[in-house]
């Protein structure tokens, strides 16, 4: 059984509205129904659960209609993937493979969605990565090799009878593959290079624009 999971509890600080940004307008649509447009055009995914604060789903009627599984949002973002993964084991006892996007990064497809969860046939974990292209340094001023780092993002997806003994929430990294063994497999993904992740107000419009490219190039 392979369940997508959507990350939708965030409150949005950075980004400066009165909602939390998952909820704001992209071309006239809450952000979060892209996400959702992505998990039910894949074939591949069985069920979804969406880890939300309660109070705010109603502000996309496409998510509180959807018959979704929720879970509630915790305090930081491994609290709310222990109360997604809680919810899995208690819904979806036969969950084999997950995969996890956030509701603010709304350039998902259910294509990439199947891609991911394909390639757990050989990985135990499968991460979005990209490269870094500035420069990198750190406060104390040493020199550092920016080819021997990246960064990763949403979507990850893994096989979740490998992660789960492994998962914690007081874990020092958000990135969920390092908890796993150094000897598990996997896969980092550098091809998903229009993987916008809105943090601030003004990227709407970016948005907006790449959107628009989409559509023209079909």
């Amino acid at each position: 059984m392979n369940i997508s999971i959507i990350m939708a509890g965030g409150v949005g600080n950075r980004f400066g509205a009165g909602i939390p940004k998952q909820y704001c307008k992209l071309k006239g649509r809450p952000v979060i129904d892209y996400v959702i447009d992505a998990v039910n055009d894949s074939k591949l995914t069985d069920a979804v659960v969406v880890v939300a604060d309660p109070d705010f789903v109603y502000m996309s009627p496409m998510l509180a209609s959807s018959g979704f599984t929720f879970a509630n949002n915790g305090k930081e973002r491994l609290d709310s993937l222990k109360s997604a993964f809680d919810k899995i084991c208690e819904v979806y006892p036969d969950c084999e493979r997950i995969i996890i996007m956030d509701a603010v990064a709304p350039f998902v497809t259910g294509k990439l969605i199947d891609d991911y969860l394909r390639k757990l046939d050989d990985n135990d974990a499968v991460i979005t990565c990209q490269k870094i292209t500035g420069a990198l340094g750190n406060y104390d001023f040493d020199p550092l090799d920016r080819e021997k780092y990246y960064m990763t993002q949403s979507p990850e997806a893994f096989r979740f009878r490998t992660l789960l003994p492994y998962f914690t929430t007081t874990f020092p990294s958000q990135e969920l593959a390092w908890q796993m063994p150094r000897e598990t497999k996997k896969y980092l993904n550098f091809d998903f290079k229009e993987n916008l992740k809105l943090t601030y107000d003004f990227q709407l419009r970016e948005a907006e624009l790449m959107l628009d490219e989409r559509k023209k190039n079909g």
